[in-house]
C-alpha cells in the first residue's frame, strides 16, 4: 500500500460575521475595532505575550491524525473542511465537518481537535479575549506526492462538473446531477462552480435547506465568476430565480 500523503491545505480564519480571511497577518482592524484572530500555540496553558508560530497547527495536525485502517482500507481520499471556534478561554467548540470524505475520517480529525484544548491562545476583540471561529482544510490522499494530489483532485472534480452539468441541462436528472456534483465537492470543497450547482440541483428536487447550506457556503467564499453560457442555461430556471433572491438578501 502506498504511503497515506496528509497535509493542510489551507487554515483560514473566519471572523464571526466578518467572512473568510487567508491573510497571515494577526493583527487586523475592522471598522475601527482592533481584531486579533485565535492562535494554535501547541502548548498547554500559554501565557507568553508573543504571537505564536503560524505553521503550529499544521505541524500539529500533521503528526497527530491518523489515517484510519478503514479509510484505507476503501481508499477513502479527499479534502476535509472543519469550522470550530475557539473560545475566550482557548478551549475548542462546536467542532463541524462541512466537507467530510467519510465516518471515520471525521471521527480522526474531530479526536484530533478536542486534543488542542488549552493550547490556544483566544482571540481579542478591543483588549478582550472572545470566542471566534476558525476554519480549516486538509487533504487525505493516497499519493505521495502533494502535486500530483491536487492535480487527481483536479481532474476528478473538472470530470465531475462537466457530467452533472450534461445531467441536469441536457437531461433534466437533477439527482444523479447533485450526486455528481457532491463527489466533486468532496474533492475540491472551495469550488464555487460545484457548490452553486450542487445547491440548483437540489432546490430543483426540493430539497431547500439543503441548497440554501451550499448557497450560504458560496457567499462566504467570495465573488463567483460564471460565464455568458451558464446565465443563459439556468436564467429560466426556478432554482436560479430563489439564488438571486438569496445573494440579494445577502448583500
Amino acid at each position: 500500500m502506498k504511503k497515506l500523503l496528509i497535509t493542510m491545505l489551507a487554515c483560514c480564519i473566519c471572523l464571526l460575521a466578518l467572512g473568510q480571511n487567508e491573510n497571515t497577518n494577526l493583527n487586523k482592524k475592522i471598522d475601527e475595532v482592533a481584531i486579533s484572530p485565535p492562535a494554535f500555540t501547541g502548548i498547554d496553558n500559554y501565557i507568553n505575550l508573543t504571537a505564536p508560530d503560524a505553521n503550529n497547527l499544521h505541524n500539529y495536525l500533521v503528526t497527530n491524525i491518523k489515517y484510519p485502517d478503514k479509510a484505507v482500507s476503501c481508499a477513502n481520499e479527499g479534502t476535509e473542511v472543519i469550522k470550530f471556534k475557539v473560545n475566550a478561554l482557548g478551549k475548542v467548540t462546536n467542532i463541524d465537518i462541512v466537507n467530510g470524505i467519510c465516518p471515520v475520517i471525521n471521527e480522526e480529525i474531530v479526536r484530533v481537535l478536542e486534543s488542542t484544548n488549552g493550547k490556544w491562545k483566544p482571540g481579542i476583540r478591543d483588549g478582550i479575549p472572545v470566542s471566534m471561529e476558525q476554519e480549516v482544510s486538509i487533504v487525505f490522499s493516497i499519493e505521495e506526492n502533494a502535486e500530483k494530489a491536487h492535480e487527481k483532485f483536479l481532474a476528478i472534480s473538472e470530470n465531475c462538473f462537466k457530467k452533472g452539468a450534461k445531467s441536469f441541462y441536457a437531461n433534466g436528472k437533477s439527482k444523479k446531477a447533485e450526486r455528481l456534483f457532491t463527489h466533486g465537492i468532496k474533492y475540491m470543497p472551495y469550488d464555487q462552480s460545484l457548490l452553486l450547482m450542487r445547491g440548483l440541483a437540489r432546490y430543483e428536487r426540493g430539497n431547500i435547506e439543503g441548497a440554501q447550506e451550499d448557497w450560504t457556503r458560496l457567499f462566504e467564499l467570495g465573488t463567483l465568476d460564471m460565464n455568458a453560457e451558464f446565465f443563459a442555461r439556468v436564467e429560466g430556471l426556478e432554482s436560479y430565480k430563489a439564488f438571486l433572491a438569496m445573494k440579494e438578501e445577502n448583500r
